[in-house]
């Protein structure tokens, strides 16, 4: 990785990141290696997908909205780290930072962590209905301090990562909460606003992910929005057991595959042709897990479907137990 730019102040000093991991006990850096899991983007996106697929149909509408909130802070985190070029503070220590990892990718600023718990969770207490709203602000403001005062314990970010991470997550939840009263589309059209932007300044930090995301939504889900889909449970589960994973695949084949040529836009923007099968690909992915609710009811009377329906315990989507008897064989079961 290139040097990048020198940010010598205090919210951008390696110093600091020392001076928080050696005050604090090992057995709580440790844990705070675990907290941080809770910001990753793998994380985020299954517990958003999860809810929007398995929740109430009527409240698909604002997981729908967390789903476009996802996208847009990966829009935004990707494009202002390809921007700034800010290096990690493990790059940046004298001496090196000995409890940091001697490698990690990607550019620090902002935190992708912190933005990604900031939006994600805050989204979710405010649009969730579990429990007590006090109790659900209480539970996210937990997660959106705990996870990015962990990047900077691990020495990945600095504070000044974190706190900008986190204060443009929590931008983006207010921002969402106002345009999307009536329809998800808009947050995913700003999505696309800003990953596009981000790839005319030059960030090649997950652009085509971002672009590919919100095409995907928003494309998909003008089209289903105004429909009705309650799918079984389990038609739910063995659909999204398909469609989760094309995300990783698509990743694992930019990571794998080379593919040469290009063309370029208004003569000044190349894009490759690997780019744009990526792009491509994220967005049959995203568009393919905004879907699955619409297309797991076709399985709902399904055999297979309604005996796992029965053995595992979906909250509010069950069936009758008859449903899951098989029928007696028409010969008298001989032959």
């Amino acid at each position: 990785m290139s040097e990048g730019r020198d940010l010598p102040t205090f919210f951008f000093d390696p110093e600091v990141n020392r001076a928080i991991n050696e005050a604090l006990p090992q057995v709580v850096v440790e844990f705070f290696g675990v907290v941080t899991t809770l910001g990753d983007g793998a994380t985020l996106v299954a517990v958003a997908a999860l809810l929007y697929w398995f929740g109430a149909a009527e409240d698909r509408h604002d997981r729908a909205m967390v789903l476009a909130i996802a996208v847009a802070t990966l829009a935004l985190v990707a494009g202002l780290k390809g921007i700034l070029e800010v290096q990690r503070p493990l790059y940046a220590a004298e001496p090196p930072l000995a409890f940091a990892p001697e490698q990690y990718p990607g550019w620090s600023t902002p935190s992708a962590h912190a933005m990604g718990a900031a939006s994600v969770y805050g989204a979710l207490a405010a649009v969730m209905n579990v429990g007590k709203r006090w109790q659900r602000y209480a539970v996210a403001g937990a997660l959106i301090v705990a996870v990015p005062f962990s990047r900077v314990v691990l020495g990945v970010h600095y504070v000044g990562d974190v706190v900008l991470g986190a204060a443009l997550g929590l931008g983006l939840v207010a921002v969402a909460l106002r345009i999307t009263s009536r329809s998800v589309t808009p947050m995913f059209a700003l999505s696309l606003t800003i990953a596009v932007g981000a790839f005319l300044l030059g960030s090649e930090e997950y652009t085509t992910m971002a672009i590919g995301a919100s095409l995907g939504g928003l494309v998909t889900w003008p089209v289903l929005e105004s429909r009705n889909a309650e799918p079984l449970g389990a038609s739910l589960l063995l659909l999204g057991l398909i469609v989760l994973p094309l995300l990783a695949v698509v990743r694992l084949l930019d990571l794998l595959i080379a593919v040469e040529g290009g063309f370029v836009i208004a003569g000044t923007v190349t894009v490759s042709l690997l780019a744009l099968l990526e792009t491509i690909g994220f967005a049959v992915a995203f568009g393919g897990a905004i879907a699955a609710p619409y297309v797991a009811v076709r399985f709902d009377d399904t055999r297979t479907v309604r005996r796992l329906q029965a053995a595992l315990p979906f909250s509010g989507r069950t069936v009758e137990a008859a449903a899951t008897r098989e029928r007696p064989p028409e010969n008298g079961g001989n032959g």
